[in-house]
């Protein structure tokens, strides 16, 4: 390995932060003030406005409801009523809920330690297009987690990722096309790998600066420029031209 770096084992979708598609429109004030109430930190407040969402079936809810006995935000902790509520939204799809299921599985918090479980979640939820899923099977896979290692596999999930706007899963897409991982050839790629930590850097993610600087000193200065502009279009393409 040409370059590397210490990276986080989770990358968390704990709660619906934007108003769903699928709340209702008279559930859509509740919800909107329980979101309201949790950029405050006034947690019970939180609870008691998505409550009653939760009970009535929606799923947003029910995630957000299980995140706060997770956390024991409002309420007291409880990974037991945490894990009911995010199963029920999971039942109806939520790929926030089986993300969360997947984390509290991959951890062992609330539940035995279970890599395979935890695939399986994330698995679930990177099938209705859940960046930090994929970002987690990439890892899984990247890591050897409960399985052998595969950094094809790997790379596959953290480019699915990047390409959902992970700031993460674009750092390691970067990352992989550095060190030539992923791939038969096993041949470095800084270009592509200048390109994806660029646009991992715009997206927020600290430790790009390091990978860019490592990649730097095998690029020339004219096609780091035309790097710099072939990771704008990428950005702005919402990475649909982006190198892959």
């Amino acid at each position: 390995m040409l370059f590397g770096f210490s990276f986080p084992t989770r990358k968390v979708m704990l709660i619906a932060w934007l108003l769903g598609a699928f709340i209702t429109a008279v559930h859509a004030e509740p919800f909107q003030a329980g979101l309201n109430a949790m950029e405050r930190e006034h947690y019970a407040t939180a609870f008691r406005a998505w409550k009653g969402l939760a009970d009535d079936g929606e799923a947003e809810a029910q995630n957000n409801i299980a995140f706060l006995y997770e956390r024991g935000h409002g309420v007291k902790q409880s990974y037991t009523r945490a894990i009911e509520w995010y199963k029920k939204a999971a039942a109806q799809d939520s790929p926030e809920a089986m993300h969360n299921l997947g984390m509290l599985a991959f951890d062992g918090y609330g539940m035995r330690q279970d890599y395979l479980a935890a695939k399986r979640y994330f698995t679930a939820a990177a099938e209705l297009d859940l960046a930090n899923s994929h970002y987690m099977l990439g890892l899984i896979y990247y890591q050897g987690h409960g399985l052998k290692k595969n950094s094809a596999r790997a790379r596959t999930h953290f480019m699915d990722a990047a390409k959902l706007g992970s700031p993460i899963g674009q750092f390691m897409t970067a990352l992989m096309l550095q060190n030539g991982e992923g791939h038969s050839g096993d041949k470095t790629e800084p270009l592509k790998a200048f390109i994806w930590g660029m646009v991992s850097k715009m997206n927020g993610y600290a430790d790009a600066d390091s990978l860019l600087e490592y990649s730097k000193m095998q690029l020339s200065r004219s096609v780091q420029a035309k790097a710099a502009e072939l990771a704008q279009s990428c950005f702005d393409s919402e990475y649909d031209r982006c190198p892959t």
